[in-house]
């Protein structure tokens, strides 16, 4: 079994697979663990090529691309930053992060689609509604937010962070700066805790909302009127010269899931320890759960099917790409390059010479005999791309 880092967590995955499918798990989680535990293997397809420098025939199997694979995230990222570094304006950007109460986590379990919209919804209007505001700024600014729904122990724990531009288009389509002001913080999170508490209630009076099965009306209301009396947490950091370094956080997690595995320090069929850094002390500390937990606390972050967790508003809004362009020139700026498709350059050897296309052999099903042609096992497969970062000191680990 391979214990390459890229493959950490398929092999961890795989290992468990037969007591995994043994329990009633959501459609969504079922097709993680399917495209998981077959990317890049035989089961999802393989295009063979043929080196000519080697006089070899080369099998690549095929990617998965799904949003909580590791191995397909690595360059979808970098891929993600550079088009997010043609869209912003070249001005100072805030990073704000919102965050949903502990109290209406249980009820994000069970209404998570909804939840996710709303989350959106709500910070969109209130920070569009505060920036827009002739006491504040009186601009429509350009905002990204993504959706992160875990903490550094991979517990559930929804929160929003947004990049804000420090500035925005006027009422007479002229740039404004906000100076190293973004907006009153007790202001954004009244605001902020009225409109989101204002959804809840209506959605659960329209009944929108299921309610798990040890809550009813009685204790909803109960923590609904509560969370009035409670200040929502809402965070602005000091403003960020430009949008870069924001966007390389965001980054980390936007695919692939809530962990990188070299975070993973040992892994064994009874435990797996892995070392997150506590915001409490600022300490580095190590953290070992059953594997089973393990895997729970991951699936629990697989994002709902054809839900978006990158959104943009106002000025950084697909359809405002004109009003972008007005911002860039009073600015001085360079005009947006707008890419038409992806890369399709051939694929290498590890020789270092260009593959030529040969054929694809279709994808393995699991189930049925489908299977049309089967790979010799001479020919060569690619390994995956090495993990761009410091390596981890071998011994720390024993992985499967």
């Amino acid at each position: 079994m391979d214990a390459s880092t890229s493959q950490l967590l398929q092999n961890i995955f795989r290992f468990h697979e037969p007591s995994l499918r043994k329990r009633r798990l959501p459609l969504k989680h079922l097709k993680a663990l399917d495209a998981i535990v077959s990317c890049r293997t035989a089961d999802r397809g393989t295009s063979l090529f043929i080196c000519d420098a080697e006089k070899a025939t080369v099998a690549l199997h095929h990617a998965c691309k799904h949003r909580s694979c590791w191995q397909c995230a690595q360059r979808e990222k970098v891929n993600w930053v550079n088009a997010q570094q043609e869209r912003l304006i070249d001005c100072a950007h805030f990073h704000v992060v919102f965050t949903l109460p502990q109290e209406y986590r249980v009820l994000w379990q069970y209404n998570t689609a909804w939840f996710t919209r709303t989350f959106f919804a709500v910070v969109n209007e209130t920070l569009r509604q505060l920036m827009k505001d002739p006491k504040h700024h009186g601009v429509t600014p350009g905002v990204l937010m993504a959706l992160h729904t875990w903490g550094r122990q991979l517990s559930l724990h929804p929160h929003l962070h947004c990049v804000v531009t420090a500035g925005g288009e006027d009422s007479g389509g002229q740039w404004k700066d906000t100076g190293d002001y973004l907006l009153p913080i007790a202001m954004v999170k009244a605001v902020y805790r009225g409109k989101w508490q204002a959804a809840i209630r209506d959605a659960f009076d329209n009944g929108e909302l299921l309610l798990p099965p040890d809550h009813d009306e009685g204790m909803f209301r109960s923590v609904h009127r509560a969370l009035y009396r409670k200040a929502w947490s809402v965070r602005i950091e000091p403003k960020y010269a430009h949008g870069r370094g924001v966007m390389l956080y965001l980054s980390r997690y936007l695919r692939g899931g809530p962990i990188d595995p070299r975070q993973i320090e040992r892994c064994d069929a009874e435990r797996i320890s892995f070392r997150y850094k506590d915001h409490r002390d600022s300490r580095t500390k190590l953290l070992t759960l059953k594997p089973a937990e393990f895997i729970r606390r991951l699936m629990m972050h697989v994002p709902e099917a054809g839900q978006h967790v990158v959104r943009h508003y106002g000025l950084y809004a697909g359809a405002a790409r004109r009003r972008r362009e007005r911002c860039r020139a009073q600015r001085g700026g360079r005009a947006e390059i707008v890419r038409e498709t992806r890369s399709t350059t051939a694929p290498t050897c590890r020789c270092g010479a260009q593959l030529r296309y040969l054929r694809t052999v279709e994808r393995r099903w699991r189930k049925g005999n489908s299977l049309r042609e089967r790979l010799d096992d001479s020919f060569v497969q690619q390994t995956v791309e090495p993990v761009t970062a410091k390596a981890e000191k071998p011994s720390l680990r024993q992985r499967l």
